[in-house]
């Protein structure tokens, strides 16, 4: 193995050792140097090429070096970041859900759904969705790309592209309120699952470039979260506009109310959610380089606004994706079936429809205490897989009860089968996992991305066969989909140890490749590994988590 080159730095150029189109250190499957800037991640060429680069370093070092600097630098991020991140995904899950909602205040009966329609609609949201992520082929070029997330990708404004998206689901839901069939509903469903498509994984680059490993699960959980409070939220929205008497039906109220509040939340995001740590306007240079200095160790960069191949054909051999892939549509199957029916379940049970809506609300709190209790202890233990099991157990044990208490569409235990109801809203912590495992476990910008829409794929894969579990002949029962929670989180409890054992031989395998280093040779090719650019796979500093 070849020594590195020694160099003195030089004052002016504080972050000469994070630039790898230096003289760098190779070995077998560990790191390569940066040829030129437009491979390396944009941290690298902000840093080189700033103007007051000594200055800046100076004063970036110092607030990582002031535990109160440090203190107040990550409240900011979190106050910028983090309301904004949870917004988006408030809207998102209750934007998706108001068909939920609607189905128990009348939209049935108004545009004349029959048989299976009611499924079939839930299912073309994710349709929607899926649709935008297929592969298509360029003219001048044989690559498959997933449109939605390398469009952001090259566009290198996940703020502005994400809020633009937010504003066009926000028309096409108000949309809804003026349909009368259900080809009407049906194009609109569809366009709003295209439009939501790009949420979950810019969500996930974002909290990816901002927070270290240590703090990612948390931080998923704070946006997750507002999946269960939109229950809490639309149920108790949904309840109050049922009792408005017009000549506009109550469900119409509902869509125009709730697209005028995206609409307005998607421009908020134009205007201040930021790009990256590099491009972030509140921020001052010096916090810019604190911040992207403070999470250097996460060995995965920011962004890289150009489309790697190479990084493509590498996720696509990684076979921790297709277990991610596998385990994310698992936990997706219970959720198409849930989150569109849990309303309608209600009903069966012996509930009315008004009451139906508003026992959405403590099954919210309980699925919210979940969340946020899963990301803090999956962070304080460092293991997500291990806490992945607790919080889909209760919901196994949940469909269980429903299908012990109401075996044939007669309930025998009213009270019994509430609460089995609210078990059910504990597996969603599940998915938020496998948000923040990507997160965690993957280095390499393009190979993010193609993993994240990878993800977002199989949860609409999942989505959609859950929707179909839930079958209109087997009414009030619903027996099949209450056998597929089971099954599918069963499944689940042993597949979820796999990626487990994978990352624990990927990281032994790195430790005895750098037992052949030097401690002089550790330092630097990790300084400039840190904002190369690199997959996961090729740096042999990349710690994987649980």
């Amino acid at each position: 193995m070849s020594a590195p080159t020694e160099s003195k730095v030089d004052p002016e150029k504080p972050f000469t050792g994070l630039d790898g189109r230096q003289d760098s250190v190779t070995s077998d499957e560990a790191a390569v140097t940066v040829v030129d800037l437009i491979d390396a991640d944009e941290a690298l060429g902000f840093l080189t090429n700033h103007p007051r680069a000594a200055e800046i370093a100076i004063e970036g070092t110092a607030i990582l070096e002031d535990p109160v600097q440090l203190k107040k630098l990550l409240h900011k991020i979190d106050f910028t970041i983090a309301p904004l991140l949870a917004a988006v995904y408030f809207l998102q899950f209750l934007d998706k859900t108001t068909l939920s909602y609607t189905a128990v205040m009348g939209i049935r009966q108004d545009t004349h759904l029959v048989g299976q329609d009611y499924s079939d609609l839930s299912m073309l949201f994710y349709i929607g969705e899926l649709g935008l992520q297929q592969k298509e082929r360029r003219a001048n070029e044989i690559q498959a790309e997933f449109p939605t997330q390398y469009l952001a990708q090259h566009m290198s404004r996940l703020g502005l592209y994400l809020g633009i998206n937010i504003m066009l689901w926000g028309f096409i839901l108000g949309c809804h309120a003026a349909c009368t069939n259900f080809a009407g509903l049906a194009i609109c469903r569809t366009l709003l699952g295209v439009f939501e498509s790009c949420v979950a994984p810019i969500l996930v680059l974002i909290i990816a470039m901002w927070y270290k490993k240590e703090e990612q699960g948390r931080r998923v959980s704070w946006f997750y979260v507002c999946n269960s409070l939109t229950q809490i939220f639309g149920g108790l929205l949904a309840y109050g506009v049922s009792f408005v008497n017009t000549k506009f039906a109550s469900w119409r109220i509902f869509f125009v109310a709730i697209g005028a509040l995206t609409i307005c939340v998607g421009a908020l995001v134009c205007v201040l959610l930021p790009d990256s740590p590099v491009k972030a306007r509140r921020f001052t240079d010096a916090e810019k380089v604190a911040a992207l200095l403070r999470t250097k160790d996460n060995q995965s960069g920011t962004q890289n606004a150009h489309l790697k191949k190479a990084q493509v054909f590498e996720t696509f051999k990684d076979v921790r994706v297709y277990l991610v892939c596998l385990c994310t549509m698992l936990s997706s199957i219970p959720n198409g079936g849930l989150s569109n029916f849990s309303s309608i379940l209600l009903t069966t049970f012996g509930y009315s429809s008004r009451q139906a809506l508003i026992l959405s609300a403590p099954s919210g709190a309980i699925g919210a205490i979940c969340v946020l209790g899963v990301g803090y202890f999956s962070d304080k233990w460092r293991d997500r897989s291990s806490v992945m099991l607790l919080c889909i157990l209760p919901t196994i044990l949940g469909a269980g009860l429903m299908i012990g208490l109401d075996p044939n569409g007669v309930p025998k235990n009213k009270a019994g089968l509430l609460a089995a109801s609210f078990l059910t809203g504990t597996f969603g912590a599940a998915f938020m996992l496998m948000l923040a495992w990507n997160a965690s476990n993957i280095a390499g910008h393009t190979k993010k991305v193609t993993i994240n829409a990878l993800t977002h794929v199989s949860f609409a894969i999942g989505n959609i066969l859950g929707t179909q579990t839930f079958q209109a002949k087997q009414a009030p029962g619903y027996i099949s989909g209450k056998i597929s929670i089971i099954a599918t989180l069963g499944i689940l409890c042993f597949v979820i140890l796999i990626p487990r054992w994978y990352n624990d031989m990927l990281n032994k395998k790195n430790r005895k490749a750098l037992e052949g280093m030097s401690e002089e040779e550790k330092v630097g090719l990790r300084e400039k590994m840190a904002f190369a650019d690199q997959t996961d796979r090729k740096n042999v500093f990349f710690v994987y988590t649980h």
